[in-house]
């Protein structure tokens, strides 16, 4: 037996290369292109995904924001009405209910869209305060109080479920705790903790109570103690808590909040869908914010179902994913068509012309199946294959079609212009007609009848020839949907100029009534009231004379409310001095109120402005100085009017931080799309330049003729 080392082994042969059959080489080529092109459109339509999931995100941030903000102002709208409230409170008699009453009744909070739904107060025992401060009370709890400390006195309008009368606002934890922030710091206070009062079903959400002290002195006592020595009464706010979120929430109803307070924290409102509709249009967005209201902190829970933020983007995914598909059989056939004639020349004769008659056949299949018109012409332009498709959109069959010329199928104006596209075409291989990317063509009907094309063109060698393939596609409808669709844009911007005249007519009404009626009714009472000081100067009581002083400047207040609110509305200077004026007042009001100042370049000599010139540029400005202070953090904004080369100029260029112009910023912006409106009214034309730290330009560009007031002819 040979040793082991000795034994010889067998030598192994190669493995033989495996070679793929020319027959199956245009099936792998095809199925080589379909894979690459679809894991091509599978990335894109990720990408195009993410980026959607991104875009939600942001505007899910920016709604957030947006509803935080103006809850911020619904509470401080609801302070300013407690505070004109305090102020007759400070010097109305205990024991006049039915002047309370009246005085709420004349803030009408039923139909009103203050928050404020029911007004009262409580008397407040200053030595009851320092007895219940003090460690023995504390010890014993409210209990052991031998007498009310702040029983609610008046509460109108009367409601079921609002604090009644009589009920000491020392008993429940959290309201001691409240009226003792208020009567120390001089500020409002909020119970969020309030135990519910009526019927638990009459209202789905459990109301928030504001506390504001009313002190003995007229003005704020300076100390902790000194505050307790000489509280008065406690001003009782009742805050409708749906009204609170539901008009913050009324632009924003794709998201869902809920609002926690107290401690521990309680549900204080709600309106988040359940958890099984979240898990079924997920991703979920969520956010959380924090709000403080009369020193306590309310949570504020965001949640926003990603599906609905980003039902807009879903279209262009689906238009990728689809295009991306269609690409991928569309260039694996073309593959397939390449592979094929490439592979021919390798095979035995027979075998190749077996295989060409096979890539014929298939090649008729597809056109014969194709849903496009597919018409082949040779070098001089006769048709030498006409598919079921091409039968179809011109009303012709096949047998009369082919050999024929195609001028048959275009209108006599189009022909010769057709016959240089093809000559053009044959020589350079470059073609200005691609599908989708050109003006619309037009056909001929075998009946006479004219219509709208689409049509490609592709050119391929036969012989000592060559043939001309055009693809084309019936439009008609799409060129109907288009011209209804330019017609309702055109109608929507008529009803949109005639919405904004509507508006700025009912402004100026109201302006005007505001000014010259309620003015001059608050005047006259102003000076009534003068005069009543004047005769009781020396004979009435101290706090007569006190209460009639307060009055008075409430009244002053009132009027400069007044004035503001008709000045917002449209200022009288706008119709009553013109335009500039009423520019120059805009600015300065803005520096006065944001601290942001106005540099003015105003260059238009002595031009006269239309009323309706003068109302587009001043809203056109009014709109972009109130997107700077919302939006720009800027220190500087630079106001150009100019008219220069037949055309009226008007710029807002500040230095903030910019923005990038993208659809989630410039382009849906409404005060932004408000500007554009107005513009395209006057035939005008809107540019902007910004970009992140670089400011923000506003640039709207008006024929002259549109907006100058043409002399009268003598």
């Amino acid at each position: 037996m040979p040793s082991r080392g000795n034994t010889p082994f067998a030598k192994k042969s190669p493995l033989p290369m495996r070679v793929v059959p020319p027959e199956r080489r245009p099936m792998l080529a095809a199925a080589v292109t379909f894979a690459v092109v679809l894991m091509t459109a599978l990335g894109a339509w990720r990408w195009v995904g993410e980026h959607s999931l991104r875009a939600a995100n942001s505007r899910f941030e920016q709604n957030t924001m947006r509803i935080t903000a103006d809850l911020q102002r619904e509470f401080t709208s609801s302070e300013s009405l407690l505070r004109g409230a305090r102020g007759l409170l400070s010097v109305a008699p205990a024991d006049d209910a039915d002047a309370w009453r009246r005085y709420v009744a004349q803030l009408d909070l039923d139909e009103a869209s203050s928050v404020v739904r029911t007004l009262g107060y409580a008397e407040v025992d200053a030595a009851a305060i320092a007895r219940l401060t003090g460690g023995a009370a504390n010890a014993a709890g409210p209990a052991a109080a031998p007498q009310p400390v702040a029983p609610v006195t008046q509460m109108a309008p009367a409601a079921v479920d609002a604090m009644p009368v009589g009920y000491d606002l020392a008993n429940a934890p959290a309201s001691r705790a409240a009226l003792l922030h208020a009567i120390d710091t001089g500020a409002s206070a909020l119970d969020a903790d309030a135990a519910p009062f009526g019927d638990a079903g009459s209202n789905p959400h459990p109301r928030l109570y504001v506390y504001f002290p009313v002190y003995s002195d007229a003005g704020l006592p300076s100390t902790p103690q000194a505050r307790r020595a000489g509280i008065k009464r406690l001003l009782v706010a009742a805050l409708d808590t749906s009204r609170v979120f539901d008009n913050a929430l009324a632009r924003q109803r794709r998201i869902d909040l809920q609002v926690f307070g107290g401690t521990p924290a309680t549900l204080l409102y709600s309106s988040a869908a359940a958890d099984d509709d979240l898990v079924e249009t997920g991703p979920v967005f969520r956010k959380t914010d924090t709000l403080r209201v009369g020193g306590v902190p309310l949570t504020l829970s965001y949640t926003a179902s990603g599906r609905y933020l980003r039902a807009e983007d879903e279209f262009a995914e689906t238009t990728v994913l689809i295009a991306g598909v269609a690409a991928a059989c569309l260039l694996s056939a073309m593959a397939f068509l390449i592979a094929s004639e490439r592979g021919g020349g390798s095979i035995a004769t027979s075998k190749a012309r077996s295989q060409s008659t096979l890539n014929e056949a298939r090649m008729m299949g597809i056109i014969r199946s194709s849903m496009e018109a597919i018409i082949t012409v040779d070098e001089r332009q006769n048709i030498v294959i006409f598919n079921p498709m091409a039968e179809q959109v011109f009303g012709c069959t096949a047998m009369e079609a082919v050999g024929a010329s195609l001028s048959r199928f275009i209108p006599e104006r189009f022909r010769a212009g057709h016959a240089r596209h093809v000559e053009q075409f044959g020589v350079t291989g470059v073609s200005d007609r691609q599908m989708g990317k050109q003006r619309v063509l037009f056909g001929l009907r075998s009946n006479g009848e004219e219509f709208p094309i689409e049509a490609s063109i592709s050119q391929i060698r036969d012989g000592d020839g060559k043939l001309y393939t055009v693809m084309l596609r019936d439009i008609t409808e799409r060129v109907k949907a288009e011209n209804a669709q330019r017609q309702s844009r055109e109608e929507l911007r008529e009803l949109s100029a005639n919405l904004q005249k509507v508006r700025e007519e009912e402004k100026t009404r109201i302006a005007r009534e505001l000014h010259d009626d309620l003015g001059q009714q608050l005047t006259a009472l102003k000076m009534d009231i003068s005069s009543v000081e004047q005769e009781l100067e020396t004979t009435a009581e101290p706090r007569l004379m006190q209460q009639l002083r307060g009055m008075r400047r409430l009244i002053d207040a009132t009027v400069a409310s007044v004035r503001r609110i008709a000045a917002d509305l449209r200022p009288v200077m706008l119709d009553d001095l013109g335009l500039i004026p009423a520019i120059e007042w805009l600015a300065n009001d803005f520096t006065n109120r944001y601290g942001i100042d106005v540099e003015r370049r105003i260059e238009v000599g002595d031009t006269s402005f239309t009323p309706n010139g003068a109302t587009t540029l001043f809203r056109i400005v009014q709109e972009a100085l109130t997107n700077v202070a919302r939006h720009a953090e800027a220190t500087l904004v630079t106001l150009t009017v100019r008219i220069e080369g037949g055309a009226c100029v008007l710029q807002i260029a500040d230095n903030g931080h910019g923005a990038n112009r993208s659809p989630t910023s410039a382009e849906k912006s409404f005060g932004l799309l408000g500007i554009r409106e107005r513009a395209h009214m006057l035939g005008g034309t809107v540019d902007i330049h910004t970009s992140n730290g670089n400011g923000f330009a506003l640039t709207v560009t008006f024929p002259v003729t549109a907006v100058q007031q043409q002399e009268m002819q003598t």
